[in-house]
């Protein structure tokens, strides 16, 4: 694992842990204290895979998930938004989420320091708040899913300096670009899993060869993640990183 410096127009220091999918968490927390990070944002896929059994706490199941939030709260305010994997999350496992520190911005914005943190959730979450099953199609369907936009007008709006937590790097292209946002950090693609001459092999949402998997593409910054695997295919050229975002003082 290894930590990523960039510089980048923002008033607060801040580290960018994406994509844990439940691995172990001490390592990180230990090279995140030793930053200092004024917040920590976690743009979703705290928990791993998919589990559609509505009786079943997948944050208590998981057993690395809640100390990987305390630890983070401990070091600096915390801040989540609800990627793919997390649509398991209903509104009684938001409390276990506060109750370790942590802000979730479930398609919503709160203000800290004079910076408007905003979290946009998931598509997956609209589709399985819908169906709450796994399908054949799940991927078609999926890919014609949109996120939940319209909170972000009022969003757009504020004064303040504007961070937002997308946990898809394809949404910023697709739908955030445009928009009156200083800032947008992402993660999901995993590094391209694969890396070879700097580029990652395949990343869902984008197929293979994808253009936007790790670094800073005009005013979004994507993680490589934290996850060792996905799907059993090893990450290869690839380490897992914790990026900090330090404030461009030229």
């Amino acid at each position: 694992m290894k930590v990523t410096h960039y510089k980048y127009n923002t008033p607060l220091k801040i580290v960018l842990l994406s994509d844990l999918h439940n691995n172990p968490y001490e390592k990180i927390i230990k090279k995140v204290s030793i930053v200092k990070p004024d917040i920590i944002t976690i743009p979703g896929d705290l928990v791993k895979g998919y589990v559609p059994n509505g009786e079943i706490s997948i944050l208590e199941e998981q057993k690395n998930v809640i100390p990987f939030l305390k630890g983070c709260s401990e070091i600096a305010p915390t801040f989540m938004s609800i990627g793919n994997h997390d649509w398991m999350i209903k509104e009684r496992e938001k409390e276990i989420i506060k109750s370790c520190g942590v802000t979730l911005l479930d398609n919503e914005y709160v203000i800290f320091r004079n910076v408007a943190i905003g979290g946009l959730t998931s598509a997956f979450k609209l589709f399985f708040d819908e169906t709450d099953t796994i399908s054949a199609n799940m991927g078609a369907e999926l890919s014609k899913k949109v996120p939940e936009l319209n909170w972000l007008d009022e969003f757009e709006k504020r004064s303040e300096y504007k961070l937002l937590l997308c946990h898809h790097p394809e949404y910023y292209f697709r739908h955030l670009k445009n928009k009156n946002i200083d800032l947008v950090v992402a993660g999901h693609c995993h590094g391209g899993q694969i890396r070879l001459f700097g580029h990652g092999l395949y990343a869902p949402g984008q197929g293979i060869l994808p253009k936007y998997t790790k670094g800073i593409y005009e005013k979004l910054i994507i993680s490589t993640g934290l996850a060792g695997t996905i799907k059993f295919v090893p990450r290869l050229f690839n380490p897992r990183e914790v990026v900090v975002i330090e404030p461009d003082c030229n």
